[in-house]
């Protein structure tokens, strides 16, 4: 899905040949905007998507829903001030808070467009890894 997102393709959760070839060919790379960041986390609202990020190297990236419109999510740059593993009251999975209550975080429903309450959503196999990957401290940089 992802991918999907970086090319502008259809957000479907389908695979195809195209999206196999796609892959392969290197194309859907997504474009770092603050290397200076060092280890640091970007989240580009206006593809739905959330990258880990070393430098200039794009680690992963990984199919968000952010903020829907009634409870945007925040933009700027905010560093990881907790962290939270397991499941909370409010279904929310290993969680890294970045300002206030809003946190990258595993989710049962991530659809293809924003729908949280303002947080970063993840599918929750993949929570466990952005949660491991992120630390303490980390940037995390969300623009639209």
């Amino acid at each position: 899905m992802a991918w999907r997102k970086m090319t502008g393709m259809a957000r479907t959760f389908s695979p195809s040949e195209a999206v196999v070839r796609g892959v392969l060919r290197g194309r859907g790379a997504f474009k770092v905007r603050y290397p200076k960041h060092g280890h640091h986390v970007e989240a580009d609202l206006s593809k739905q998507v959330l990258a880990l990020i070393n430098g200039r190297n794009v680690e992963r990236i990984y199919h968000i829903s952010s903020g829907k419109p009634s409870t945007p999510t925040v933009l700027g740059s905010f560093k990881v001030y907790r962290k939270s593993p397991g499941t909370n009251s409010h279904g929310m999975v290993h969680s890294s808070y970045f300002i206030g209550g809003y946190a990258i975080h595993g989710y049962a429903s991530v659809p293809a467009y924003a729908a949280s309450h303002g947080c970063l959503r993840v599918p929750i196999p993949n929570a466990w890894s952005i949660y491991t990957w992120v630390r303490m401290g980390d940037i995390v940089d969300v623009y639209p």
